[in-house]
């Protein structure tokens, strides 16, 4: 079984950051996505665009409500979701959305800044490295 999705829009209001009680981040937001299409009565290319509820938790939410505002354009990674819940009325209701596995920001603001978030990880990772390596030699040394 698969259920993967990659999308490519623009975010249609700014993101909102939450914490559950457990303390998880979850970032919401509603990305546009648009294709042309022939219109059956008129044959003439019409734009359509579809809506799509995303939903991203951790860190990577964490950067999402920091970095992307509407109107932003991000690539997203994940899979699709339905969940059901009972209203206030008592009725039944459904949504679905896209729970995101992964966010790039391609607009010029948000992919600089997830840029240098990605030169720090980089620079943390080759910190741990040679700690790792200074550690190896170190028990190398020992006479025992």
């Amino acid at each position: 079984m698969l259920n993967k999705v990659f999308l490519v829009g623009y975010l249609g209001k700014d993101p909102e950051l939450r914490v559950t009680p457990s303390g998880v981040q979850v970032c919401q937001f509603t990305l546009a996505t648009s294709e042309k299409r022939r219109d059956p009565t008129t044959s003439q290319l019409v734009d359509h665009t579809e809506w799509h509820n995303i939903v991203v938790f951790g860190k990577t939410a964490e950067s999402c409500s920091r970095y992307l505002k509407k109107g932003s354009q991000v690539f997203v990674e994940g899979k699709i979701q339905t969940r059901k819940w009972q209203d206030q009325n008592g009725l039944q209701r459904s949504t679905t959305e896209i729970l995101a596995t992964g966010v790039r920001f391609l607009s010029k603001a948000g992919a600089k800044e997830a840029e240098e978030i990605s030169k720090d990880e980089e620079v943390l990772r080759a910190l741990q490295n040679a700690d790792e390596i200074e550690q190896d030699q170190f028990d190398e040394e020992l006479p025992f």
